[in-house]
């Protein structure tokens, strides 16, 4: 897969660069994936009569070219952030290397700016790399709640963003925002079905009240109450310290279900941080302690596994369970954990730091074949781009909202042995079936 990937964009970029056979060489490319047919006219900011001039391709850049990272390096996700960050900025190290050898007259240059896991935060940084940078487009934002943030400056300035990980389904909306990481509908199907196929009739959800937390906690009760279970949701304000008085709601909500004779389990949704201080408080309440815990991929975090011992000890005695957007198994995302553990001198703890990589990859492809850096543009391509690139995450067709078309999900459990914890995969959700399939070995 790598082999093919490079030789395709060695060809386009390089005949691009020379000014020869520009159509041919862009058909050589797009017409190089298989599946569906898509038009590049997807995105909404377009009228349906607009197209792609790819034969006036490439011919237009010169210089540093600067690719906007948005990626938590403060804040609740700022363990997740570092890894991805250094995932988009070895993509675009790659990129600037094929640029080298093929002589092209242009490079990447990756600008960092920190989004704090912050919508606020994240918006002045967004205005800053747009002000100062004249970012066209950008890698990130982390998390729907800080991308929610973000879209009306993106969108009015005609910046296009490439999220590693947003997933709620509350932002599926045409504009200049593009995922690569299927959006939250297909997770709460996988999280009900594994919920139910785990024997429990009945379900509280603690999760963070924004989009990313609301979005999943109600993707999950639609689809787990038509599966016949009873669900009931307790949110929280993610911007407040301490969660005690959530955690005893939860715990009120549990024995209430308990009473009625309900087979019980608790479902949370949070980041790192608030995670830790929710399961601290969960950790003190027995009956939080009697109950099965599963979770949604954000807990899948490399924090939860460098906890204090109290939180390591709770999740492993409530078996945690959960489930993640996995990347299909393929030698390009193999490849992928061993370049970067070369690069960086240990692999990378986050789990969408392969998604990162993908869309600042995406990122760069998508401004060459464009041949001028204009956001404008740049939008109409990316869905043709996107639709023929296999990444180190699979296929990355977009569907027509710009999210990626087509999710697996695995299910994954906390496990602790000799004081060293870890998340392993156990099975597989596929979409289709609706079924799981355990993993063997």
């Amino acid at each position: 897969m790598k082999g093919f990937r490079a030789i395709s964009i060695y060809v386009v970029v390089g005949l691009l660069i020379l000014g020869l056979l520009v159509g041919l060489a862009v058909g050589y490319f797009i017409g190089g994936g298989g599946g569906e047919s898509k038009s590049a006219t997807s995105t909404p900011a377009f009228n349906e009569s607009s197209s792609v001039n790819f034969t006036a391709a490439g011919g237009g850049l010169q210089g540093e070219i600067p690719i906007g990272i948005l990626l938590p390096q403060t804040g609740s996700l700022a363990q997740d952030g570092r890894d991805n960050i250094k995932a988009a900025k070895l993509a675009i190290e790659d990129f600037n290397k094929l640029l080298e050898s093929i002589g092209a007259p242009f490079r990447f240059k990756a600008i960092v700016a920190d989004s704090g896991t912050d919508p606020n935060k994240a918006l002045a940084a967004l205005q800053t790399l747009y002000n100062q940078h004249h970012v066209q487009i950008v890698v990130g934002t982390d998390s729907s709640w800080v991308l929610s943030g973000v879209m009306s400056f993106a969108n009015e300035h005609h910046i296009v963003m490439i999220s590693p990980a947003s997933t709620s389904p509350a932002l599926a909306l045409k504009d200049y925002i593009f995922r690569i990481v299927g959006n939250d509908k297909g997770q709460g199907k996988a999280l009900a079905a594994l919920v139910h196929n785990n024997g429990f009739n009945a379900a509280v959800v603690i999760f963070r009240d924004e989009a990313y937390g609301r979005g999943i906690a109600e993707a999950f009760k639609e689809n787990f109450e038509a599966l016949g279970g009873t669900a009931v949701l307790v949110p929280y304000n993610p911007q407040k310290s301490d969660y005690a008085p959530e955690v005893q709601k939860l715990a009120s909500e549990v024995e209430k279900l308990l009473n009625e004779g309900k087979n019980v389990a608790v479902i949370i949704v949070a980041f790192e941080t608030d995670g830790i201080n929710i399961l601290s408080h969960a950790a003190d309440i027995p009956v939080l302690s009697q109950v099965k815990w599963f979770a949604s991929e954000s807990i899948r975090s490399p924090a939860l596994l460098k906890a204090p011992d109290k939180v390591r000890q709770f999740l492993a005695k409530v078996e945690l369970e959960g489930t993640f957007p996995i990347p299909p198994k393929s030698p390009l995302g193999e490849w992928f954990e061993k370049h970067f553990e070369e690069v960086y001198g240990h692999p990378p703890e986050s789990p969408f730091s392969p998604y990162a990589y993908d869309a600042a990859y995406l990122a760069c492809l998508a401004v060459t074949i464009a041949g001028k850096y204009d956001g404008t543009v740049i939008a109409k391509v990316l869905p043709e781009v996107a639709k023929n690139y296999y990444g180190v995450t699979g296929w990355k067709l977009l569907d027509e909202n710009g999210d990626l078309k087509y999710q697996e999900y695995s299910i994954w459990k906390y496990v602790c042995e000799g004081g060293s914890c870890e998340f392993i995969d156990i099975a597989i959700y596929d979409p289709q079936s609706g079924k799981i399939q355990q993993i063997a070995g």
